[in-house]
């Protein structure tokens, strides 16, 4: 019994290391594979309500980039999962002041599969404020 409990404790340690973590790094070089929504509202406008946003749902900013248009996102471990990075990509589309956003998200360890997936309560939220296009 213990040399089963044993072998089956080497097999999740070497799950988790084989999944490895996620930085925040890994997650910005994933755009293009997020949630993308189109919103009748101007960049600017955009950009100034996402901080607001990201704080109501418990979201810490790691860095941002307004002239490229990219929020990194953390999300600490809780009793479901070991925590998350988000990447949200904001970018102007069109001549009639209207905006993209994408919401790229990941677990901390490549095995969390408990992990939030925080793309839909960010675009619900602004769902909230901007008309969806």
């Amino acid at each position: 019994m213990k040399r089963r409990a044993f072998l089956g404790f080497c097999a999740a340690a070497g799950a988790l290391a084989a999944g490895g973590c996620t930085t925040t790094a890994d997650v910005r070089a994933d755009r293009g594979s997020g949630v993308i929504v189109s919103y009748a509202a101007p960049f600017d406008k955009v950009w100034a309500a996402l901080p607001e946003i990201l704080k109501e749902l418990g979201l810490r900013v790691a860095g941002d980039n307004m002239a490229e248009g990219y929020i990194l996102v953390e999300h600490g471990a809780s009793a479901f999962s070991w925590g998350e990075r988000v990447a949200i990509f904001v970018e102007r589309i069109g001549t009639k002041g209207n905006s993209r956003v994408e919401v790229v998200s990941k677990g901390t360890l490549g095995a969390n599969i408990t992990a939030t997936d925080w793309a839909k309560p960010i675009h619900d939220k602004l769902a909230q404020r901007f008309r969806r296009l």
